[in-house]
């Protein structure tokens, strides 16, 4: 979001709808009555723990940023990719017409496609009517002052305010396409505007823009936030879901959080517990401090070294995690989970594929005309395995290495078609999964392998290698 003020809003909403983590496209034609093996064609059973891949790569504990080099690897991605907004530097003022075309954006994007309600009804001018009504454009100031806030609890970021989800077809209602993203306890934003209720605000998070619901939201500081984001010591949770209590007995439970988060820390004074501060939404709504915990071993004492062992293991407390749409029911796609993962190294990614496909160095990229032989030349690698990111169209996986010559993931994955005599099967997964490259080989969309864009190394350096020839 950092191209906010060159006229962005809006922007990120209707590309993470376009370009948020793969299968095919739920267009109502598609029947999903096929559920995937638990192992995946060409994946053996040893392959789904770290400790194999961590075992063949020649060099799993070297470390690949320095601690002190993240931050300005950080710098280097924001500058790059333009999608991530340093709310400690947020204006104080916002264009009100800049609010109002976003807005007005993503409500005609979601009108042309006549998606389903959940009683099976198409969407109608009375849907739409309702909800231009219920954002209050016209209250819009022309200059709109900012108010800062953190995220209480965990919370979704809808494309317009209401809870009403909305489908493609009736076939695949686990993909709402309403859903943005979700964000945890601690979470910075920016607020822009409330419905005419007050019951829903538009935001700009770190990583994407939509309504929030007002009462997940604590009006903030900037030097709160400032503090906040820079308080030491600090931990980062380390597992998929990290519950946080309200009392050092760890029965009181407050909620939970996701892998990657930080927050201050002290001693609690009982072994195996850890305090951390957490913000809190008071009667009028503005923050307030007061001390959360959490079970010790789910957390570091500050980031983990960047190494491919780390990324290898904390990838794989993710495994066979359920596949959640913009981050619906709690869950992670395919950008999500390479986000969550290298936040525990301090890495910051942006929040769809398209950007994140930007971060590091280029090692490799496709066209339509490269052939598998020269892919699986930069796949051949064995140093790549665990720090690098794998990209095609609408979806990104951490690369594990090969095996044999066949080349390895991990991701969060929707599914994949198979070819079944002349006919085409889809199988779901619907999780993360360890999958080979060839996944899909034989049907219209062909193998993963092929499918590839882009190989990058998560990693420094200005000095790219040879980029793969058309």
């Amino acid at each position: 979001m950092k191209r906010f003020l060159a006229g962005s809003i809006g922007f990120v909403l209707i590309m993470f709808l376009l370009s948020a983590c793969a299968g095919p496209k739920p267009d109502g034609e598609r029947v999903f009555h096929y559920s995937a093996p638990v192992l995946l064609p060409g994946t053996s059973w040893v392959m789904n723990t770290p400790g194999f891949w961590i075992g063949i790569h020649p060099d799993p504990d070297r470390v690949i940023i320095p601690a002190e080099n993240i931050a300005g690897f950080n710098e280097a991605i924001r500058s790059r990719t333009g999608m991530i907004q340093d709310m400690t530097a947020f204006p104080d003022t916002v264009k009100g017409s800049r609010v109002v075309n976003a807005v007005r954006g993503s409500l005609r994007f979601v009108s042309a496609r006549k998606y389903f309600r959940e009683d099976g009804s198409r969407t109608d001018d009375a849907f739409f009517r309702e909800m231009e009504t219920l954002m209050n454009l016209n209250a819009v100031p022309e200059e709109i002052p900012v108010r800062l806030g953190m995220v209480t609890g965990y919370t979704h970021q809808r494309i317009l305010p209401t809870d009403q989800e909305l489908y493609s077809s009736m076939k695949s209602t686990d993909i709402d396409r309403l859903q943005n993203s979700a964000y945890d306890i601690g979470t910075p934003l920016a607020v822009l505007h409330a419905t005419v209720d007050g019951s829903w605000l538009y935001t700009i998070t770190p990583l994407s823009e939509g309504w929030i619901k007002a009462a997940d939201i604590a009006y903030c500081t900037r030097e709160q936030i400032v503090h906040y984001l820079s308080a030491e010591p600090f931990v980062v949770t380390t597992e998929a879901k990290v519950d946080l209590f309200l009392d050092q007995d760890l029965r009181g439970h407050h909620s939970f959080v996701r892998m990657g988060c930080r927050f201050p820390s002290r001693d609690s004074g009982v072994p195996g517990v850890i305090e951390v501060l957490l913000p809190f939404r008071d009667e009028g709504g503005v923050c307030v401090f007061r001390g959360g915990f959490i079970t010790a071993s789910q957390v570091s004492r500050g980031y983990l070294p960047y190494t491919p062992r780390t990324i290898i293991l904390q990838a794989f407390k993710l495994l066979h995690s359920p596949y959640g749409w913009g981050d619906m029911h709690g869950e992670q796609d395919c950008s999500r989970f390479i986000q969550v993962v290298f936040s525990t190294v301090g890495i910051q990614f942006p929040r769809n594929s398209l950007q994140q496909a930007k971060v590091g160095r280029l090692i490799a990229g496709f066209t339509r005309q490269t052939g598998p032989e020269e892919r699986l030349g930069f796949l051949s690698d064995p140093t790549l395995g665990g720090t690098s990111i794998l990209h095609m169209n609408g979806h990104i996986m951490l690369f594990l290495g090969s095996v044999g010559g066949v080349p390895y993931a991990i991701h969060d994955m929707r599914g994949y078609s198979e070819p079944v005599g002349k006919e085409e099967r889809f199988r779901l997964v619907n999780r993360v999964v360890v999958s080979n490259l060839y996944i899909g080989q034989g049907t219209t969309s062909g193998a993963y392998l092929q499918r590839l864009l882009t190989v990058r190394a998560v990693e420094d350096g200005a000095q790219e290698r040879q980029v793969a020839s058309p």
